[in-house]
């Protein structure tokens, strides 16, 4: 997986002895989904289901990874209480404890804490009813009540994608709100404290399977006091994902996505003297950019727009007859200098050369085309 860009630092090596690949096998086993392509991605992201029957109110549950025939394992004093369901499974997600998942134990299903209205004086993201809380309570002789939970995503290989959810954590207390965010087997995020409700967008380029691998993993202090989540939403780079899966270059695009990612990260597989970037290395790109896009044309170069931008915005260009010129050529400029570039980007958009999403040009990256 090819990771755009984030809103957060990324960094650190704290849960990365999750077995991605072995738990990615399992969960295929247990979760198995078709490529369907469907606008929302993730199932349940809001945490509106199971409902909650109180209001303020909150239960824990099991994910759809357990089968629900063992006996119960509430504690005998939450039988039948409806803080402690055995019956019912969360929809879309599977839940797993997480130091099972980190010592590379069994994957022994968790219990996830869903809360519906406000409790603590927290009520849910952006207005819903519900939230999940991923310090969680009733596990059997183990006071560590840390959860992971994600969903395998189908997902069309080597296409953009953008994920959301929203995050805040219980406690000002350090270590007591850790949280790991892991697409594919790239470690995204890392969250640890904010008292108010943050919305995260992170984007990101799926490998050449059919599946991507979703996971938030609570590795904080066991208090059963941990992180909310909200709001969670993988889409495509439209909105939608097309239908059958296609790469950027099946035909010559009528219009190209692009986004200003702002570093000097070139990776492609165009050759010959199709790619020109000049300079290849800017000691600093402005946060916010004004960039003009040319078709490329040595006499006269014609102007295709001209985006105000900042790092992480997508910016779409379009032929001027409904087909994307051989060659574009992108000046990025300061906007208090808009006669001297900052770079220049000049590569082959016509598909005789090699261009996926997720494909680097210097401070441009590739996002999505429409053929």
């Amino acid at each position: 997986m090819k990771r755009f860009n984030t809103q957060s630092v990324v960094g650190g090596t704290a849960f990365r002895n999750l077995h991605v690949s072995v738990l990615s096998l399992m969960l295929f086993t247990l979760l198995s989904m078709s490529a369907a392509n469907a606008a929302e991605l993730v199932i349940n992201g809001g945490f509106e289901q199971p409902v909650i029957d109180s209001t303020p109110g909150w239960s824990t549950f099991y994910g759809e990874n357990h089968p629900l025939t063992e006996p119960p394992d509430c504690p005998d004093s939450d039988i039948g209480h409806e803080h402690c369901n055995d019956d019912i499974r969360i929809p879309g997600w599977f839940v797993y404890w997480t130091d099972d998942l980190q010592h590379y134990q069994q994957l022994n299903a968790g219990r996830l804490e869903i809360q519906r209205g406000t409790i603590d004086d927290v009520c849910a993201c952006d207005g819903s009813f519900q939230k999940a809380e991923l310090d969680s309570h009733h596990r059997q002789g183990n006071d560590n009540n840390n959860t992971t939970i994600g969903q395998l995503l189908p997902t069309c290989p080597r296409t953009a994608y953008k994920l959301t959810y929203g995050w805040k954590s219980r406690t000002t207390v350090p270590g007591d709100n850790d949280v790991r965010v892991i697409v594919g087997d790239t470690l995204v995020n890392m969250h640890a404290q904010n008292l108010d409700w943050e919305i995260e967008e992170v984007h990101f380029v799926t490998d050449d399977s059919y599946e991507t691998l979703l996971l938030f993993g609570s590795i904080g202090t066991a208090t059963t006091l941990g992180m909310y989540l909200d709001e969670v939403s993988v889409t495509g780079p439209d909105g939608s994902d097309s239908e059958p899966c296609t790469l950027v270059c099946d035909d010559k695009p009528m219009e190209l996505t692009l986004m200003y990612d702002g570093d000097d990260d070139s990776s492609h597989q165009q050759t010959g003297s199709e790619v020109i970037i000049y300079p290849e290395v800017v000691d600093s790109y402005p946060t916010d950019a004004v960039i003009k896009v040319f078709g490329h044309n040595k006499r006269k170069p014609k102007l295709l727009g001209t985006f105000d931008v900042s790092i992480g915005d997508l910016f779409s260009v379009s032929g001027p007859h409904k087909r994307i010129p051989a060659r574009l050529v992108f000046a990025i400029y300061h906007p208090d200098d808009l006669e001297t570039a900052i770079q220049t980007i000049t590569f082959h958009t016509s598909c005789s050369q090699p261009m996926d999403a997720g494909d680097e040009f210097g401070a441009i990256s590739v996002w999505s085309a429409i053929n």
